[in-house]
């Protein structure tokens, strides 16, 4: 009966692997969701409540201007509370737009609500929230114990009556008008940012987990199937003579057999077979004769560890060279046999392994993608979160800018007039009619400046959006090109002295993404900046339509290193790059290509070494089929 022979896979290696990994993951998920998520949440609250007194602050500014006009004499106190309450209720801010201040006084009577008209000019004293907190009661003891300060309560959702929220705050006095003006945020807002943060974290962790788990299996596997190897050799070599001989014809592994002079007495049916030499041509050959010189003086050295009474058993990682001058990478091991005193004969075995280590580096290889490809996605979401906290101080910079222009516009009647009858006007150091000159311009700047900080936020959230496209929006490639090179100017400014960029006029619309067309013209001049390798080389874009074919193109060309025939035949494969040494992970080419083709187009590549690289994008006009693969 035939005994059949299965690789034992240890217990205790899986739970010693397994184990740590798992509490490691778990303690990390804990401290996440038990220490970090709490601490982000209270983070963001405190930021909120910074947000709404600095935006009270600036709706008492505004109050105090109609009350100095008032103090003038411009216009009367009432007209004065009258465009002071008419302003402040047409104020917005927040992502939606739609949030608001009010007014009440301190009796308390509403003054101003924009989204509850029906409670102006009613008494509001016993006015209650659904928990039956009378919070109009509640704002007037904050006032006048610190005169401002933070009330939680409930109202409704912004203009929506029917939503009852929980709310913060932050309430001011005004004395001299006896008024009480609010502002608030809905603690909701804070609760769905931290709710999708924990969705993100969630599945990031689940996917870690199992990546960890595969490779952990892998590793118990590999290390057991070793290790069983490595005992059967060694047992193999205890048995006789004639068995010692049939079992080292017919084993896979290399085994050779020199004396003290390093001459070769014995080599195996594998070495001749894996090597090309026969037993006549390996008569008198020297080991050293099989080993090349890089490798000579470690193979020295594992010979010299090995002693008459001590073998030399650790495997070692070394190179043979075959008979068509190639090489192989090996597993060996040295042994010393039991010899006369007149030679000394040593035993060394070998495993091909140059197929594992080919394995090993692109396991490795890939491992490093994927690592990469998460960090793309993290990256993307850390754009967004960075552009949605820009928004706050940015809407509140805009909003005093506002102020300011509302301002300057009404106060320069009264400095005009106090100039003409005085002659004799400074603010700071600056004549008034200097001041008169530049002040429109630097509220222009002021504004001209957030609104660009706004545009940029809003194409940095485009540019990190994780969403499926949508590929219904009519889209004009002269604009998504201008919008992508205005992303990364600075790049091309390092990369290149010399860049040009041909717009097409009455350039055809298309159906798509724009975004996401933006993505493949980003990646194709990062790509060309990169493939310049010297600032007084040129790169040149160029859109346009072709008539005949009812096409829209752009060209991408760069005057760089060029490609090879193999590396262009590849370029567009996933996970093939020509800059691994840089950290290029083989992706933007293989994702810009699937891009294309979901709007019906052809992404191709013309380049040759030393001559730069032409990309060319071929996209269908509105209305029109999509484009079938063709080289252009």
């Amino acid at each position: 009966m035939k005994t059949s022979h299965k690789t034992p896979l240890p217990d205790a290696v899986p739970a010693k692997i397994f184990m740590p990994v798992l509490l490691s993951m778990f303690l990390f998920i804990g401290t996440f969701f038990g220490y970090i998520l709490p601490k982000v949440e209270a983070h963001l609250m405190d930021r909120k409540r910074e947000m709404i007194h600095a935006l009270s602050e600036s709706a008492m500014g505004s109050i105090r201007y109609y009350a100095k006009l008032a103090e003038t004499g411009a216009i009367s106190t009432a007209e004065a509370k009258l465009q002071a309450a008419s302003h402040l209720k047409s104020l917005r801010y927040g992502p939606d737009g739609k949030d608001y201040f009010w007014i009440n006084d301190t009796h308390p009577t509403m003054i101003m609500h924009p989204y509850r008209p029906d409670l102006v000019g009613q008494d509001v004293t016993d006015t209650k929230d659904p928990a039956g907190k009378k919070l109009f009661q509640a704002f007037l003891e904050t006032v006048k114990e610190s005169g401002g300060g933070y009330v939680n309560y409930h109202w409704q959702w912004q203009d929506d009556p029917r939503r009852i929220f929980s709310k913060i705050s932050y309430v001011q006095e005004y004395p001299q008008w006896h008024w009480i003006v609010g502002t608030g945020v809905y603690v909701e807002d804070v609760r769905t940012q931290i709710a999708a943060i924990t969705e993100r974290m969630t599945f990031i962790f689940l996917g870690i987990l199992a990546v960890i788990a595969i490779l952990s299996v892998y590793v118990v596997w590999q290390g057991a199937t070793g290790e069983t190897h490595r005992r059967e050799i060694e047992e193999s070599l205890k048995k006789s003579e004639h068995k010692y001989r049939l079992l080292a014809e017919t084993a896979r592994e290399i085994i050779l057999l020199f004396n003290s002079d390093f001459v070769i007495t014995y080599a195996n049916t594998a070495w001749t077979r894996i090597s090309g030499y026969s037993q006549g041509e390996m008569t008198l050959c020297s080991i050293y004769d099989f080993i090349p010189a890089g490798h000579t003086q470690l193979f020295k050295e594992k010979i010299n560890k090995t002693t008459d009474k001590q073998s030399y058993d650790q495997f070692f990682e070394t190179e043979l060279i075959l008979k068509n001058k190639t090489t192989i990478t090996v597993e060996a091991s040295f042994a010393k046999m039991e010899a006369s005193s007149e030679d000394t004969t040593f035993l060394m075995t070998a495993r091909d392994i140059t197929e594992k280590k080919k394995i090993e580096a692109q396991a490795k290889m890939h491992q490093e993608q994927l690592m990469q490809t998460d960090k793309m996605v993290s990256l993307g979401t850390l754009v967004s979160g960075v552009a949605h906290e820009i928004n706050n101080p940015i809407s509140s910079v805009m909003l005093n800018i506002q102020v300011f222009e509302k301002f300057w516009r009404a106060v320069r009647p009264v400095l005009d007039n106090h100039y003409n009858l005085n002659q004799d006007l400074e603010i700071g150091t600056m004549s008034y009619p200097q001041m008169r000159e530049r002040m429109p311009k630097l509220l222009q700047f002021s504004e001209e400046g957030v609104e660009r900080v706004k545009r940029i936020v809003g194409d940095l959230k485009d540019f990190s959006g994780h969403k499926p496209s949508d590929l219904r929006e009519t889209v004009n490639l002269n604009e998504v090109v201008e919008k992508a090179m205005g992303l990364i100017s600075s790049l091309t400014k390092k990369a290149t002295n010399d860049l040009r960029i041909d717009y097409s006029e009455n350039l055809p619309t298309l159906q798509g993404n724009s975004q996401r067309l933006g993505q493949v013209v980003i990646n194709l001049v990062v790509n060309g900046c990169q493939a310049l390798g010297e600032t007084k080389r040129p790169l040149h874009l160029t859109t346009g339509y072709l008539e005949e074919s009812e096409e829209i193109f752009l060209e991408v060309k760069d005057f760089g290193k060029g490609m090879t025939p193999e590396e262009l035949s590849r370029i567009k494969d996933p996970f093939y790059t020509t800059k691994r040494d840089s950290n290029g992970t083989g992706l933007g080419l293989s994702i810009s290509d699937t891009i294309i083709r979901n709007h019906g187009g052809w992404l191709d590549f013309k380049s040759q070494p030393g001559q730069g690289t032409t990309a060319t994008i071929l996209l269908p006009r509105y209305g029109t089929d999509e484009i079938q693969g063709r080289m252009i």
